[in-house]
């Protein structure tokens, strides 16, 4: 469920106002809303040491098996912030002479010293680069010789002994050094910044201390934010936000401790309401993918954490589709179970096994032909449904199909119960779409499938006449139902225009059904690239010691390839399919913004 809320608002002394923040901070429960916009030089002072931090944090890297060091944490931050200042002069240094060897490399290597010797007797020598297209005159008495063509630009060197100028050509500056000088020292830079990493990976063992204090460093942030955002009246100071209903009782006797004034309030509808998510204990695993995409429903929405769960375990493992892979991801999760938050550790073993089970029984292990899986016995485990040569494809479009609209229906079931609670007629016009979805489906299977689906209900000729006879009314009752309750009357003068995309949201939700068969096509890709890998690196006959390992390396390389594509598969399709055909059928836009109590650095939420 979406946690209840209430508005907040807290009074205090304008003189009290840091201790009233740092006992708000211990409570650890109002999500604050600036009542101004927040600023002043602290908060500039604390965003400054905090985004230093953090950039110091990004360069030590993150090595295991590092041990600390003697140093203490401020200590560490200032050698190191000097070790980084130090890096970017090398490098900076580095890629000018870089840079000002290769300006230099069409005229060779050659000495500015005995040019400046040259100078010194009389003689001018300069340095021109002149397009290869161009006929430009030599100044007089001038020679010239040409060192270079590359591409377009010639390279020359000219020679005189007065001034001049070669109008129409690029003079290149001499250099203070030569090209064998600046290499020694761009090999020295090198050498020292090889030996300052070095340095940078000694300190991975401090990054822990480093990270400790970032993260104090963002509590202030956070402190000084809202203590900016405070409003004031006078002799008065008062903060704003949203506290869980169920938490509002831990601050009253706070309150009554410190003379605060407190008013709890419903939320309005103008008020930007934060979202706390509290799904049932086997669904809040999904909580890992709304953080990793950063989605969350609005408040006033329903909370779709269960139906996501469950169809998203299903998504993916008909998308990976490979026991084999499945197999590989559950090992992979229990190895890296320690460094993973627990909600994705618990996410991937579900939907790992999931992929283990719909890779076994529809007889699919790392792509390996499924003549090799009889003879090792595998094929008893089978579902003769998914596995038909002659049929199996068009099963699993079905399925597809019939999944698309098991999880279209729920939607629109629940917005109708959602408005029978609320005495709305309009979830009639729910009612509705659920009709037209059915009709959709089998539709869809008849255009795509040729009545695969309805194949398997054995019906006659009479009974299949009499099934499109309903189907047919149903469509055309669900189609007068939407019309009738889209909106109240009062409201078609300013809404006709939602009854004109009728017909094309009806073709909407068609595609929509048809959509689903994604999962088919994605999952059949995959298992055709494993198995077109697999014949091409073991065809057949003899193989020797060398060719077989060969073959395991190649075959690893390869499987490991499919694997990725697999998972982008899951991040394209299997997500879509949630956040964006369902979610459109419930109504769900998605636009909520995560609860994030004032509490202090470490606090859980």
């Amino acid at each position: 469920m979406i946690v209840p809320m209430k508005k907040l608002t807290l009074l205090c002394l304008a003189h009290d106002r840091a201790a009233t923040l740092e006992a708000l901070r211990g409570l650890g429960v109002l999500h604050v809303k600036p009542v101004v916009t927040p600023a002043g030089s602290g908060l500039e002072d604390a965003r400054e040491k905090a985004a230093g931090l953090h950039r110091l944090l990004e360069a030590i890297p993150a090595l295991p098996d590092v041990k600390p060091t003697a140093r203490d944490a401020w200590t560490v931050v200032s050698e190191t912030s000097d070790l980084l200042d130090e890096r970017k002069e090398w490098q900076d240094r580095v890629e000018q002479l870089q840079g000002e060897v290769k300006r230099l490399e069409p005229f060779g290597n050659f000495d500015p010293a005995a040019i400046q010797a040259l100078a010194a007797k009389g003689v001018i020598l300069k340095l021109y680069r002149a397009s290869t297209k161009s006929v430009l005159p030599l100044p007089e008495g001038v020679t010239a010789q040409k060192m270079l063509v590359k591409k377009a630009d010639a390279y020359w060197t000219l020679f005189a002994r007065q001034p001049f100028e070669w109008a129409g050509a690029e003079e290149q500056k001499l250099p203070e050094d030569s090209a064998a000088e600046m290499q020694k020292e761009i090999d020295r830079l090198q050498e020292a910044l090889a030996a300052s990493e070095k340095e940078l990976q000694a300190a991975a063992g401090d990054r822990p201390r480093v990270a400790d204090l970032l993260a104090r460093a963002e509590a202030e942030v956070r402190l000084q934010e809202v203590r900016a955002g405070m409003g004031t009246a006078e002799a008065i100071a008062y903060v704003q936000g949203f506290v869980p209903a169920e938490d509002v009782e831990k601050i009253r006797p706070v309150a009554a401790q410190h003379g605060w004034g407190l008013v709890v309030d419903e939320p309005g509808p103008q008020d930007d309401v934060p979202v706390k998510l509290k799904p049932p204990c086997w669904a809040a695993p999904i909580k890992a993918v709304f953080q990793g995409i950063n989605i969350l429903p609005g408040y006033t929405e329903a909370d779709v954490s269960t139906v996501f769960m469950l169809f998203f375990s299903l998504y993916f493992a008909m998308i990976i589709g490979d026991a084999g892979y499945g197999a590989i991801f559950l090992g992979l999760t229990f190895w890296a179970r320690k460094k993973l938050p627990k909600d994705a550790v618990h996410l991937l073993t579900v939907t790992s096994v999931c992929t283990i089970v719909w890779g076994l029984v529809t007889g699919t292990i790392f792509g390996i032909n499924p003549e090799i899986l009889a003879k090792a016995g595998l094929d008893k485990i089978q579902i003769p449904f998914l596995t038909d040569p002659d049929k199996s494809a068009r099963n699993i479009m079905g399925m597809c199909f019939l999944i698309g609209a098991i999880q279209i229906t729920i939607g629109h079931v629940w917005n109708v119960v959602d408005l029978i609670r609320a005495r709305k007629l309009k979830a009639l016009e729910q009612f509705g779409w659920v009709l037209t979805t059915w009709f959709l489906f089998f539709l869809a299977d008849s255009m795509v499938l040729n009545g695969n689906m309805v194949g398997y209900l054995h019906l006659s000729e009479v009974a299949s006449a009499i099934l499109w006879k309903w189907l047919g009314r149903a469509m055309i009752t669900g189609v007068v139902l939407i019309v009738l309750f889209m909106m109240p009357p009062k409201e078609i003068k300013d809404g006709w225009f939602n009854l004109a995309l009728l017909p094309l949201n009806l073709v909407s939700n068609f595609t929509d059904v048809v959509s689903y068969v994604r999962l088919y096509a994605v999952g059949t890709a995959g298992f055709a690239v494993a198995n077109s890998f697999n014949n091409m690196i073991f065809p057949g006959g003899d193989i020797s010691v060398l060719g077989l390992l060969l073959g395991a390396v190649m075959a690893f390389l390869a499987h490991t390839l499919n694997i990725l594509l697999s998972c982008m598969g899951v991040l394209v399709h299997g997500i879509r399919l949630n956040t964006l055909e369902f979610s459109n059928h419930k109504g769900i836009s998605w636009s909520g913004s995560p609860y994030r109590p004032f509490a202090k650095s470490g606090a859980a939420a």
